[in-house]
């Protein structure tokens, strides 16, 4: 009776661990699955030549860094990060600076500091692949330790 026992425990056990587990599913592929595709609207465009600041964009890092407010970042914690994104126009004139980060106060120093360092500069813009000036999002990461 015990070999009997023992022999149907591990057919069950065999059997139940012998099972498939679900296919996981992503929220992309749900999400995707209810929208039909409408494939008369064209692809976002392509920037090939992506908008530059004159010198470059390290240069703007550089710049912004400068018109900080260091004061009131002594507070605000030791190694501070955000990112600087800018909607660059086809005529190189910035229209929106936004920050994004952790710490509020150190996201509104850095934007006031891009927006003395862009105030009146006009940025190389984006071209597409035919060479036509575009519009153009230019995201930058930024850091700054308090030392």
């Amino acid at each position: 009776m015990k070999k009997i026992y023992f022999l149907f425990l591990i057919m069950m056990f065999g059997t139940g661990f012998a099972q498939q587990a679900k296919k996981e599913i992503r929220v992309k592929d749900k999400f995707e699955s209810r929208q039909p595709q409408d494939l008369s609207v064209p692809p976002p465009p392509t920037i090939a030549f992506p908008a530059q600041y004159p010198g470059g964009n390290k240069t703007f890092i550089s710049n912004v860094s400068k018109s900080l407010d260091k004061s009131i970042l002594k507070t605000s914690g030791k190694d501070l990060k955000t990112k600087i994104i800018l909607k660059i126009g086809a005529d190189g004139k910035v229209l929106n600076i936004s920050t994004y980060g952790n710490n509020e106060t150190f996201n509104s120093e850095v934007k006031k500091a891009a927006e003395k360092t862009t105030a009146n500069i006009n940025w190389d813009p984006g071209k597409n692949s035919k060479g036509e000036k575009v519009i153009d999002i230019v995201n930058l990461p930024f850091a700054y330790s308090n030392k």
